[in-house]
C-alpha cells in the first residue's frame, strides 16, 4: 500500500481544521481515507493508505479533499471548472502510434509552491509513475516551467543521436542514447524505449526540449522551483484513459494551490483532435 510524506501544518491548513496532534487521534480522522500513521515527529507525517484503488488519495491535497467533506468542512462534491485554453496545442507524431502513441496536457496558473510543496508533487509523480504507471510503462509524468515554454508543442520520435540536451539534475548535454546508458533514471527505465528505432521527444516551437518521454525532463524547462507560479502539466502513456486519469488528480492537486485551470489541445494524426 502507498505510503505517503506530508508535512502536518500543510494537511492541516488544506483541510482547514484543527487537527488532532496524537497517533491515536489522528489516526481516527485519518480512518475515513483508510489512511494510518506511520511516523508523526514534530511537522513530519508519513501515512498508510489502505486503499490501492483511489490514486487520488495518494497526496496531500486529495487526502484534505476527502477530509473536509467527511469532517463537514465543506458539503457535496467539489466542482472544478476549466477557466480557458491554454494557448497550448500539442502536434502529436503519426510514428508514436506504435510507441508511446499518448499525451495529454493542461496549465494551472498562480500556483503557490513552497519546497515542501515541491518535494510533496515529486512524491506524488513517483507514487503514480511506479504504481499506477506500472514503472512508466503506461503513463509517465512531467511537470514544468509554463514561463519558459514557446508552444505550439510537437510530441515528435527522433533517432537516439539526434537530440542533445541537459537532463534534469544534470551538468552536460547528452544525447538519447546517452542519457540511457549514464543518467540514473535512463539506466532505469530505458528498457521502455530501447526495443524501439527511434525514440519519444517532446519539444516547443523553438525545439527547447521539454523531456524525453517517459526517462527524464530537461533540466531547462522541466525545473520547478519556489519562483514558477504557471505549471505545465504533461502526461504521455500507452493508455488513453490512464493518461487522462494521472493528468486529472496532478492538476487538481495544484489547483487547490493555484488560481486556475487553462486546458490543452491534443492534435493527434491516428484519430480526432481530443
Amino acid at each position: 500500500m502507498p505510503v505517503i510524506e506530508v508535512s502536518f501544518e500543510d494537511l492541516q491548513s488544506l483541510v482547514g481544521l484543527a487537527l488532532p496532534r496524537d497517533v491515536e487521534g489522528l489516526n481516527e480522522v485519518l480512518s475515513y481515507v483508510k489512511g494510518e500513521v506511520e511516523i508523526l515527529e514534530g511537522n513530519a507525517l508519513s501515512l498508510e493508505i489502505k486503499d490501492g484503488n483511489r490514486p487520488d488519495l495518494w497526496n496531500v491535497e486529495g487526502i484534505a479533499r476527502e477530509l473536509r467533506g467527511a469532517l463537514g468542512v465543506e458539503e457535496g462534491l467539489i466542482r472544478y471548472s476549466v477557466k480557458g485554453f491554454s494557448g497550448v496545442r500539442i502536434n502529436v507524431d503519426p510514428g508514436l502510434e506504435g510507441i508511446r502513441p499518448y499525451i495529454a496536457g493542461s496549465v494551472v496558473r498562480g500556483a503557490h509552491l513552497t519546497n515542501d510543496v515541491i518535494r510533496e508533487l515529486m512524491h506524488l509523480q513517483d507514487k503514480l509513475d511506479q504504481t499506477y504507471g506500472r514503472k512508466r510503462r503506461r503513463i509517465s509524468i512531467g511537470l514544468y516551467n509554463f514561463g519558459l515554454i514557446t508552444p505550439p508543442l510537437n510530441y515528435s520520435v527522433v533517432s537516439p543521436e539526434e537530440v542533445r540536451f541537459v537532463p534534469l539534475g544534470g551538468l552536460k548535454e547528452m544525447n538519447l542514447r546517452e542519457i540511457l546508458g549514464t543518467h540514473p533514471k535512463g539506466i532505469e527505465f530505458g528498457h521502455i524505449v530501447k526495443k524501439h528505432e527511434r525514440w519519444p521527444i517532446l519539444l516547443d516551437s523553438r525545439d527547447k526540449v521539454l523531456s524525453f518521454p517517459p526517462i527524464i525532463n530537461s533540466n531547462d524547462l522541466g525545473r520547478i522551483t519556489e519562483d514558477v507560479k504557471d505549471v505545465f502539466v504533461e502526461v504521455t502513456g500507452t493508455a488513453y484513459q490512464t493518461v487522462l486519469n494521472a493528468l486529472s488528480i496532478v492538476t487538481l492537486s495544484l489547483a487547490d494551490r493555484g488560481e486556475g485551470i487553462f486546458d490543452a489541445e491534443v492534435r493527434y494524426p491516428y484519430g480526432e483532435t481530443r
